[in-house]
């Protein structure tokens, strides 16, 4: 498996470079550490900064900063962050993007998107956004799930990229009731399980979908609600504090304001824990882990002209 890390290298993205190496060693995958430098100076004052940010990426691939085993790959190139990472995700399919929370920019982001939410439009990978440091693998999941996204293909990414020390999971199921008196639809995979029931037997419903989907179930409570689903998430997030928050989205091919303004999108900047977001047609198999012995730290020392990215495989 391979592991993408986008860094704006702030300090608000640190925690993400730390889950990096964290996942990489739990997945024994191989990571990439991306870093973009905006071309919008002068060429001589490019050519400084690209140095700096070269020598930057190559303190944070070395201890004391980076604790795991595995070496990264680092990469610096200059453009546009949304391209080169939007590049990289086409040319190298990584099984996971992992991304910092994102510097707000309403007008500009209510326009163009934020680099996750372009990301996620292409459907090739789930995306992490990491908000906390991390001191251990994820421990307490929370998943959210509803009949409009892809509620199953996040819980099988989940099982494939961070169950390596889950103790305990919750699931929160919100649903609007249908305006035509047909039945309730508790489902979120391919098959539809519909029925009028209780919350008790809706419940059920969830966890034997669960049980068919993957081999997580939730090991403490699910939470059957009538309500608006980011209002549900958010109360479950506050109630629970767990610390992964996992959603799916709906795949590509969407209008851009549709996805813009999907719920996944409103809550990943909504909520202060990291949050896993996986769209609709990816993962659709567990990827084995990868046997591949830890690459070698490597690097570009390239000037503004030829700076090149690194490749993932």
């Amino acid at each position: 498996m391979k592991l993408l890390c986008a860094t704006d290298l702030l300090a608000k993205s640190e925690a993400a470079l730390q889950r990096a190496g964290m996942l990489a060693d739990n997945l024994e995958a191989d990571v990439t550490l991306l870093h973009v430098v905006t071309p919008n100076q002068s060429s001589r004052i490019l050519e400084q900064s690209l140095r700096m940010a070269i020598a930057e990426m190559k303190s944070r691939a070395q201890r004391p900063f980076w604790q795991a085993r595995r070496k990264p790959n680092i990469a610096v190139q200059t453009g546009s962050p949304a391209k080169i990472i939007l590049s990289a995700l086409s040319q190298s399919t990584p099984g996971l993007l992992i991304l910092g929370p994102h510097r707000k920019r309403p007008i500009r982001d209510a326009l163009e998107g934020t680099v996750a939410q372009k990301a996620l439009a292409t459907g090739k990978c789930p995306v992490l956004v990491v908000h906390r440091r991390p001191h251990n693998p994820y421990q307490r999941v929370l998943f959210a799930l509803n009949p409009a996204c892809a509620s199953a293909t996040a819980v099988r990414a989940a099982q494939s990229l961070v169950f390596t020390a889950v103790k305990e999971t919750q699931v929160v199921y919100a649903y609007l009731p249908a305006q035509d008196g047909r039945p309730l639809d508790y489902s979120f995979g391919p098959d539809s399980i519909t029925t009028c029931a209780t919350d008790g037997k809706a419940q059920r419903a969830v966890r034997n979908r669960l049980n068919c989907e993957s081999d997580v179930s939730a090991r403490d409570e699910i939470l059957i609600e009538q309500s608006c689903i980011p209002t549900t998430v958010r109360r479950a997030v506050d109630q629970y504090q767990p610390d992964l928050l996992v959603m799916g989205t709906r795949g590509p091919g969407r209008a851009p304001r549709a996805l813009f303004s999907s719920v996944a999108n409103r809550l990943v900047r909504e909520v202060a824990c990291d949050t896993l977001i996986v769209p609709q047609g990816c993962c659709e198999r567990s990827r084995p882990k990868s046997l591949a012995a830890p690459p070698s730290t490597r690097e570009h020392a390239a000037g503004p002209a030829n700076a090149a990215l690194l490749s993932l495989d």
